[in-house]
């Protein structure tokens, strides 16, 4: 991984969605693992918006976005209930991610990540830019 990005997290699209960590462009590479992550983890949470993409957008269909199969890198996908997410940081290897769903107060799931290996303060730097920048332009 050349800038060592341990998360991507995106809002614009109106679903929630969690990856297990992914590696490589075409999706092949995945770890079905949170723990010592290799590679990011991508989390979509947008289930806090305007209308959820249940079905196609600006169409008449109702054929269910999540009609297809669930991909084998998607952990966990959900486009019927609104919500939020929160990160908590633990320390520097280890962050909680955790989702409710609107109206409940327990969280529908929490999941800890962790990482092993160690990062330069620049380095570290320089991934969080690309990637704020990636989900900007995305």
């Amino acid at each position: 991984m050349k800038y060592d990005v341990d998360f991507v997290l995106a809002g614009h699209v109106h679903q929630y969605e969690r990856s297990w960590p992914v590696k490589n462009r075409d999706r092949q590479t995945v770890y079905k693992t949170y723990k010592d992550t290799p590679a990011p983890v991508h989390i979509t949470c947008g289930h806090g918006g305007k209308d959820l993409y249940k079905w196609e957008w600006d169409t008449n269909s109702t054929v269910d976005t999540y009609s297809d199969p669930q991909p084998e890198w998607s952990a966990v996908r959900n486009n019927v209930n609104w919500g939020h997410c929160e990160m908590e940081f633990k320390d520097r290897n280890t962050a909680e991610h955790v989702m409710y769903k609107m109206g409940e107060r327990e969280a529908s799931e929490r999941v800890t990540i962790t990482r092993a290996h160690h990062v330069s303060a620049a380095l570290r730097a320089r991934s969080v830019l690309v990637m704020l920048v990636l989900v900007f332009l995305l």
